[in-house]
C-alpha cells in the first residue's frame, strides 16, 4: 500500500500531458499540440541566452522558428462537423469594414490625385522646371492608377458565377500590372525630355511662391493619404496605393529641391533632377510590374506556407494516414492549393467525404488561400496527379 502511494502514477500524470492545453509564457495555445512541436520553441530565458552566447544571427533563427510553430500550433485540428458547418468564403463583418476602408482608401486617392494633379500641373506650366514637369507627369500617372484601381474594385465587386466561376480577384493583378507598365513607360520618356534640356544648354526657370506652396501641399496630402493606405496593407490595392504615395513623397521633395537648386544655384541641377526622379519612377515601378507578373503565371507560394499547409493535413483528422502531394501556388494576389491525402482503403465513402471537405474548409479559411482542392486516395504508389 504504501509503494502505491509514494511511487507517481506514471498512467495518470502522461495523460493529461497529451490533452491538456500546454501553458507557456508568450503563447496559450487554444488546442492540442498533436506533433508534439512545442518542444522545439525556445523560451524567452533560452532566446536571450542565445543571443549572448552564439550571436544575434542565431537569435533571429529561433526567433523566427518560434514564431513559425505558434503559427502552425494556431491551426490546430476541430472536430469536422464543426469545421463543415462553418463557410470560409461569407464575409465577416469585420472583413466587410476593412473592405469599406479600402474602397474608402481608393476612392479618397482618386479625389486628391485630380486635385494634386490639377495644382501641379499649373505649377510646372509656371515654372518651367523640368524637375515639376517629372513630379506632375507622376501625379498624372498617380490619378490613372487610382481610375485603374476604381475600376478594377468596381468589377471585383460586381459577381457573376456564371461567366466568371472562380471570381474576379485576378482584375487587381491585371490593372496593376498594366499601370506599373505604363508608368515604367511614362519615365522613360521623361528621361528623354530631360536630357535633351541637358543637351541644348540653356534652361529658364521661374519659380514662385505659389509653385513651391503647391509642391508642399502635395508632400502634406501624399504623407496623410500613406498612412493611411499603410494601416490596410493586407489588401493589394491598399498595398499599392501605400507605395504610391510613398513614391510620391520621395519624388515630389527631391523634385522641389532640385527645382530650387536649379533656380538660384545652377541651371542643369534643375534638369539632372527629372532624369533622376525618372530613374526612380521606372526602378519602382518596373519590379512592381515584374512582382505581379510573377504571380499571375502561378509563382509558388514560399517554403513557410508550404510547410504550413502540409502540417494542417496531416494533423486534421486521425484518419488521415499520409499526405501524397501538398502545392501552393499564386493564381494573383491569393493563392490556390492542392492538397492529395491517403485514407486506409476500407474508409466508408461518407466519412472520407467529410474528411476531405472539411479539410478543405479549413484551408481555404487561412489567409490568402482563395481556393483549395483536396483528394482523397487509398494508396501513394501510383502515378502523380495532375
Amino acid at each position: 500500500m504504501s509503494n502505491s502511494t509514494n511511487e507517481p502514477n506514471t498512467s495518470s500524470e502522461v495523460a493529461p500531458l497529451l490533452t491538456a492545453q500546454p501553458q507557456y509564457t508568450t503563447i496559450q495555445y487554444p488546442l492540442e499540440d498533436p506533433l508534439l512541436l512545442h518542444r522545439f520553441r525556445k523560451s524567452p530565458e533560452e532566446l536571450e541566452l542565445v543571443r549572448t552566447q552564439q550571436g544575434s544571427k542565431v537569435y533571429r533563427f529561433y526567433l523566427a522558428q518560434n514564431e513559425h510553430i505558434d503559427d502552425l500550433l494556431a491551426t490546430n485540428p476541430r472536430n469536422v462537423a464543426e469545421v463543415l458547418t462553418e463557410n470560409p468564403l461569407v464575409d465577416t463583418p469585420s472583413n466587410e469594414v476593412l473592405l469599406h476602408k479600402v474602397r474608402f482608401a481608393v476612392n479618397i486617392s482618386v479625389a486628391v490625385n485630380v486635385f494634386l494633379f490639377i495644382i501641379q500641373f499649373y505649377a510646372a506650366i509656371t515654372s518651367g522646371s523640368m524637375s515639376l514637369f517629372a513630379t506632375m507627369a507622376d501625379a498624372f500617372m498617380d490619378l490613372l492608377s487610382s481610375v485603374i484601381l476604381l475600376v478594377t474594385s468596381w468589377v471585383m465587386a460586381t459577381k457573376n458565377h456564371v461567366k466568371y466561376p472562380t471570381g474576379k480577384a485576378r482584375f487587381e493583378t491585371g490593372g496593376i500590372i498594366v499601370f506599373a507598365s505604363l508608368m515604367a513607360t511614362l519615365s522613360i520618356e521623361l528621361v528623354g525630355e530631360s536630357i535633351k534640356t541637358l543637351v541644348s544648354g540653356e534652361h529658364y526657370q521661374n519659380v514662385t511662391v505659389m509653385s513651391i506652396a503647391t509642391i508642399v501641399t502635395a508632400l502634406i496630402s501624399k504623407f496623410f493619404l500613406f498612412i493611411y493606405c499603410r494601416a490596410l496593407g493586407k489588401y493589394p490595392s491598399a498595398k499599392v496605393l501605400a507605395q504610391d504615395h510613398f513614391n510620391d513623397l520621395v519624388v515630389n521633395g527631391f523634385g522641389l529641391t532640385m527645382c530650387l537648386l536649379g533656380a538660384h544655384v545652377q541651371w542643369w541641377i534643375d534638369p539632372a533632377g527629372g532624369i533622376l526622379i525618372a530613374c526612380i519612377i521606372f526602378r519602382s515601378w518596373s519590379s512592381t510590374a515584374l512582382e505581379h507578373v510573377m504571380l499571375i503565371v502561378g509563382k509558388s507560394a514560399d517554403p513557410t506556407f508550404l510547410q504550413k499547409i502540409t502540417y494542417v493535413a496531416l494533423t486534421h483528422d486521425p484518419r488521415i494516414v499520409e499526405i501524397d502531394t501538398c502545392r501552393a501556388y499564386h493564381l494573383g494576389h491569393n493563392l490556390y492549393v492542392e492538397v492529395d491525402i491517403v485514407m486506409p482503403p476500407n474508409t466508408a465513402l461518407k466519412e472520407s467525404h467529410d474528411i476531405g471537405e472539411s479539410l478543405q474548409f479549413k484551408l481555404e479559411s487561412l489567409d490568402n488561400v482563395e481556393r483549395a482542392f483536396v483528394h482523397v486516395d487509398y494508396e501513394s504508389q501510383h502515378r502523380p496527379e495532375h
